[in-house]
């Protein structure tokens, strides 16, 4: 039996930095991988684009190049697609699993070429179109185009497993018209771990979505106050990865050393940043909640002394009592 297996390897231009659009170095000496990239580039080769960026109206046609490599000592086919993009539940930018359709500008972008072949150390330059529809919604859309190679391995358990490799260049597509770049924080939960006597942590979990239309990161931060007006910031967080329209990031965070002041207020502030290249004036994103921070522990070991006390103090009563009809016989003995 033949098992599809989809082993997508993002190498090239779908990490962030411009760095990262060199391709890999030459295998060593022997050595039979196959090592393959897609890059920008002009009609006749690679250029130092970190992506494939373009503003355009709606209807518009657009052209470009790719410059698909083989940097492995081995000749290879690779099949070139375009694919819509979208971000994972921690914020990375990936694309449509292969022979998922795509309805966004992985759909708008066709490549020229469905194939290249490609002798070892060698590159070919695949032209491609991007054809904006006339009724594409404002704002920022996001696709990659793919060489993928499939080949066919044997797994663990003898069976043959069809394993395929992806890298590929990130689009980048601004739409003109009415843009609303927009964060908001979703979902904001918090509780509050006292210790017996002294301090506690507040643990804060909480989504980023991008609500807008465009594509932003952000800088994030968690301050929590108390009721007489005292603060205590968190632990400095990551900045918020580039999250396309519709995407969004989980996050949790402790802040530490906190009184159980009965009850703490939590704040996730968070800064929106524009996709670079742009200007654009986006509102902050802020949102609170309420923690109960009561000292359960210390509160039920001064119940625990507060009833040995009682106690204490009922057990004398009832002696005293008890003894004071004793001391009237008494008096009434000595009187006769």
């Amino acid at each position: 039996m033949r098992l599809a297996v989809l082993a997508a390897a993002f190498l090239f231009a779908f990490a962030p930095s411009a760095a990262a659009q060199t391709p890999a170095p030459p295998p060593a000496a022997g050595d039979q991988r196959v090592t393959f990239g897609v890059r920008p580039a002009t009609a006749t080769a690679p250029d130092n684009r970190a992506s494939l960026g373009y503003s355009a109206t709606p209807g518009a046609v657009v052209k470009d190049f790719v410059a698909v490599s083989n940097v492995g000592t081995n000749p290879v086919t690779l099949k070139i697609y375009a694919s819509d993009a979208f971000n994972t539940p921690e914020g990375g930018f990936d694309l449509l699993a292969a022979g998922k359709p795509s309805v966004d500008a992985g759909a708008w972008t066709k490549p020229d070429k469905a194939s290249v072949s490609l002798a070892p150390r060698s590159v070919s330059i695949v032209p491609f179109t991007l054809t904006i529809p006339a009724n594409a919604t404002p704002g920022d859309h996001a696709a990659g185009i793919v060489a993928a190679l499939t080949t066919e391995q044997t797994g663990a358990n003898g069976q043959k497993v069809a394993v395929e490799q992806r890298v590929g260049a990130r689009v980048y597509l601004r739409v003109t018209g009415d843009l609303a770049p927009r964060l908001a924080i979703t979902g904001l939960t918090g509780s509050y771990a006292a210790t017996p006597f002294g301090r506690g942590d507040a643990t804060v979990s909480y989504t980023v979505r991008n609500t807008g239309n465009t594509r932003l990161s952000g800088n994030q931060r968690v301050r929590v106050s108390t009721p007489w007006g005292s603060t205590v910031d968190g632990e400095a967080l990551p900045p918020i990865p580039e999250l396309l329209p519709g995407g969004l990031i989980k996050v949790t965070t402790t802040v530490r050393g906190l009184l159980p002041a009965g009850w703490l207020d939590a704040a996730v502030h968070v800064d929106p940043v524009p996709a670079p290249g742009f200007t654009d004036i986006v509102q902050p994103a802020e949102e609170s909640v309420t923690l109960s921070a009561v000292p359960w522990a210390a509160l039920g070991v001064l119940a625990v002394l507060l009833l040995g006390v009682f106690a204490l103090l009922f057990a004398r009563s009832r002696r005293r009592r008890a003894a004071e009809p004793l001391e009237e016989v008494a008096e009434h003995a000595t009187v006769g």
